[in-house]
């Protein structure tokens, strides 16, 4: 049971990789991709790093004073947007991976996994108990309806750590409003990046969120980071939470946080428990740390503090932003509907007579009933169809109960 160490070849090997040295034969070579947090921290000048450290303080000092804290709400929603922004057709994620990441993130920030029953039992007293949720906004800034996605293809490649990622006329997708919306960038970020949570007020606005690799994004086949904790892990930074070891190794500083374990520094893979470092019990199971995601499987009620308490003092606006958002029932539709124009050559908008905002089913078949198109998509008002090249003729469009006749010229 050998613990991984400050100095594990894997990671000197892997921030080598940022400097353009390569790992040499014989060595153990680890081109795993890892959170960019350190990647991210790089560039920063010594007002941001007393900018962070200010941040820090304040969190702190609310953690000491549990009768003083702020007034935390029973329900914590964050309504959220997803950009898609996509180079190659596999990066052009479908909306039920982006549901079912949702799903995943609602799970894991309210202990609703059902793997935490794996968790040793001198960590179960420090399970979080008061979660967040997250929801796919069903409203854009301007008040119009939306589906909580936006997808963007680009000509940049890996433009995930570039600055085009965040701008329209760059190739990118602009934020939606930072002080209301969770922004999600899906985008290539390399082969050596997971993706990196922005720390609050510490990069420009039109910055601020999340980036994930669009590989890492949701239930995958990585072998590795496949059930979706990448975005836990990276939404806990957005939230204020550091690495639970802290990143310098010395078992003096860790994460700030009281009922996580002092921690000398990261585990990967997925070790046997138990591992011991810094006098203590290791809590490699955390979210917080580098572990395969199907061995990390819990916040700590420290550390759900710590985000909610972020979210009262540096981003109160999402917690003010009450908007509708997209469900994933999946238990169909009966809303009569309209679409235009018709007759129709490559695409149509479609117009629900009643507000709607869920995850469907559009179906397009020939009169002869034979099934030409059929697609899962988040069903919102107005929203636009890219059709398939059919032939001219007439066909009828099928959602949920209700069918209606499409003309193609």
């Amino acid at each position: 049971m050998l613990k991984t160490s400050a100095m594990n070849p894997r990671i000197i090997c892997f921030w080598l990789s940022f400097l353009g040295c390569f790992c040499g034969e014989g060595s153990i070579v680890a081109q795993n991709a890892a959170c960019g947090q350190t990647w991210l921290e790089k560039d920063w000048n010594l007002a941001i790093i007393q900018q962070k450290n200010t941040l820090v303080e304040r969190l702190n000092a609310l953690a000491l004073q549990p009768n003083e804290s702020t007034n935390l709400r029973d329900v914590i929603n964050i309504p959220v947007v997803v950009h898609v922004v996509w180079h190659g057709e596999e990066e052009n994620l479908s909306d039920v991976k982006i549901l079912d990441q949702i799903d995943a993130l609602n799970r894991d920030f309210n202990a609703e996994n059902e793997d935490l029953a794996k968790l040793p039992a001198e960590f179960k007293p420090f399970i979080a108990q008061q979660g967040i949720h997250f929801y796919l906004a069903a409203e854009d800034p301007e008040g119009f309806p939306a589906s909580g996605i936006v997808r963007k293809q680009t000509t940049v490649e890996r433009i995930g750590t570039a600055q085009a990622l965040y701008f329209d006329t760059l190739g990118g997708s602009d934020a939606w409003d930072p002080n209301r919306y969770l922004n999600i960038w899906v985008a290539n970020v390399g082969p050596y990046l997971t993706g990196f949570g922005t720390f609050p007020g510490l990069v420009a606005a039109e910055k601020q969120g999340v980036v994930i690799h669009p590989k890492y994004f949701g239930p995958n086949q990585s072998s590795r980071y496949n059930l979706g904790r990448v975005l836990v892990h990276e939404i806990g930074h957005y939230l204020g939470l550091e690495h639970i070891w802290g990143d310098n190794g010395d078992c003096e500083i860790d994460d700030q946080v009281s009922d996580t374990p002092l921690q000398q520094s990261a585990y990967t893979d997925c070790p046997a428990y138990p591992q011991a470092s810094c006098g203590g019990s290791n809590m490699f199971m955390n979210y917080m740390d580098y572990v395969d995601d199907d061995c990390m499987i819990m916040f700590s009620q420290g550390q759900m503090e710590r985000m909610q308490n972020t979210l009262e003092l540096f981003r109160p606006g999402l917690l003010q932003a009450q908007m509708p958002g997209v469900t994933s029932l999946g238990k169909g539709i009966n809303v009569p509907f309209r679409l235009y124009p018709n007759p129709a050559t490559t695409q149509i908008t479609l117009d629900f007579l009643e507000p709607v905002a869920e995850l469907g089913m559009i179906e397009i078949f020939t009169v002869q009933g034979v099934m030409v198109y059929a697609q899962k998509v988040v069903l919102y008002n107005q929203m636009t169809l890219e059709l398939p090249i059919l032939s001219p003729g007439i066909y009828g469009l099928r959602i949920g109960n209700r069918v209606q006749k499409l003309c193609i010229r």
